[in-house]
């Protein structure tokens, strides 16, 4: 029986078959669910667009390679082409779950988030691979590197899949079927032929539509909808296209409303009640009245520091303070300076080959490394590297606003003004303390501040103990 493990295993391989990754042409639904509702709902809200010189480019083109992960590790590992292979999923440790399956294994009864121990019973044979996050980000920028010298209108929609703005190209390019060609050529400069090859390129008026298009494409043949065919296209694809919360799609179809064109049927108010606004969004993009346009993505160059070991280390107290180092040095980088960090990331690269990686967005962008070291331990410890670690590395990946508040209480010279060093118990008054009082005062007429003052403290009835009393300073 096969088991998952930090090595690839090996299998007989059979005489016939398919190996590439197993395209889901015939589940949508399944398709759909690999961030496809994230992709669409940070669009605008109202039906309809905006110009696309306010808010991006009306004409997309969708570029999707189903099961992108895993036909990169076939790349990287030939001899697995031909055979039933299973991507892990990253992040677990107990209960661990596919991620991606090879056509081998979609056939045998293998699917996505499946438990490995029902996996393996239905296919004893199976090979379980162990995700390599840096590497898949790193073809994935390369993919988007290559598309944004193409057109600068460039909208990642997750790993393998990427929305262009085509607005204004015929010139330069010719027609839209020309145009999705000519990108899907722009590929062969970053992925190997078998990749391109198995692409989908989708073009129609926004990214909703670009993206069915793109489902509906062949391998290699691109799929372009005209804005009066948009309508006709959409209406016998089932509601699961839909980039709306999955439970929606199961009630909708418990409904008996398995179509767009079925859904087009029902007013608008009904939707709504049964719904909310999800069912006006939906109706709205059935209707093909609501066109999302391609926004430009702008991704901020992130602060990288990598700390490599001389010998894998696999002690947590070890990574734990190569980590407390590596971000007081990310501290003092000086593209950091006069900005707090709001998302964090911590990789290594893992003894015997591959990677791992865990994020963390903070509620309010902060600066302090104590609050940063401690969000980052958490993660590693509740996802802790499957093996000993070679090299460890932290990137501070979005930023927030600068931060240049003094404290109120800090006893250190701060905004070019003396502050008091005695401690506030003593009856000592900070400056800056005063001057918001002052401030506060000015506005309010009085001073919104109280302070606990001791009075008997000996008392047995704990009201007398202490009392409040109004903090004036002046």
């Amino acid at each position: 029986m096969a088991r998952p493990s930090s090595k690839r295993q090996s299998v007989p391989t059979h005489p016939t078959g398919d190996g590439w990754a197993h395209q889901a042409s015939d589940s949508l639904s399944w398709a759909t669910g690999q961030g496809a509702r994230s992709a669409f709902l940070s669009a605008s809200s109202a039906h309809g667009s905006p110009p696309p010189s306010a808010s991006g480019s009306r004409r997309a083109l969708c570029l999707w390679l189903p099961t992108f992960e895993l036909r990169l590790e076939l790349v990287r590992s030939p001899e697995l082409d031909r055979t039933s292979v299973a991507l892990l999923a990253a992040g677990e440790r107990t209960r661990r779950t596919v991620r991606q399956v090879s056509e081998r294994a979609w056939e045998a009864g293998v699917r996505p988030d499946q438990l490995v121990s029902q996996a393996v019973s239905l296919c004893p044979s199976l090979t379980l691979l162990e995700p390599d996050p840096a590497h898949y980000d790193a073809a994935n920028d390369a993919m988007l590197e290559a598309l944004s010298e193409l057109t600068p209108v460039v909208e990642p929609a997750g790993r393998g899949r990427v929305f262009l703005g085509m607005d204004g190209l015929e010139r330069l390019f010719g027609p839209p079927d020309r145009q999705a060609r000519i990108a899907l050529r722009t590929l062969f400069r970053v992925f190997p032929a078998p990749l391109v090859a198995s692409t989908r390129a989708g073009m129609a008026p926004g990214k909703f539509g670009a993206w069915v298009a793109a489902t509906a494409a062949g391998p290699g043949e691109p799929v372009v909808v005209a804005e009066e065919e948009l309508a006709d296209f959409l209406a016998p694809c089932p509601v699961g296209v839909l980039p709306v919360d999955p439970l929606m799609v199961q009630r909708m179809e418990r409904l008996d409303i398995s179509s767009l064109e079925a859904l087009r049927r029902f007013p608008e108010p009904s939707l709504v009640a049964q719904f909310g606004a999800e069912g006006r969004d939906a109706l709205a993009w059935a209707r093909a009245e609501r066109i999302d346009p391609v926004r430009p993505w702008h991704r901020p160059r992130p602060i990288r520091v990598t700390q490599e070991f001389p010998d894998p280390v696999g002690m947590m107290g070890a990574l734990h303070a190569a980590l407390e180092r590596m971000v007081k040095r990310g501290l003092g980088r000086r593209a950091r300076r006069g900005r707090s960090i709001a998302q964090a990331r911590l990789g290594a690269q893992l003894e015997g080959g591959g990677s791992w990686r865990v994020e963390t967005t903070f509620r309010e962008p902060t600066g302090q490394a104590e609050r940063l070291v401690f969000a980052l331990r958490s993660r590693m410890e509740l996802s802790p590297p499957p093996r000993a670690v070679d090299a460890l590395f932290l990137e501070f990946t979005r930023f927030g606003a600068a931060s240049a508040q003094a404290n109120l209480f800090d006893r250190s010279t701060a905004a070019g003004r003396d502050v008091e060093s005695s401690p506030l118990e003593d009856g000592q008054v900070p400056v800056s303390l005063k001057d918001a009082v002052r401030e506060l005062k000015l506005r309010l007429g009085h001073s919104p501040l109280y302070r606990v003052v001791e009075i008997d403290p000996w008392s047995r009835i704990p009201e007398r103990r202490h009392a409040l009393m109004s903090f004036d300073p002046s």
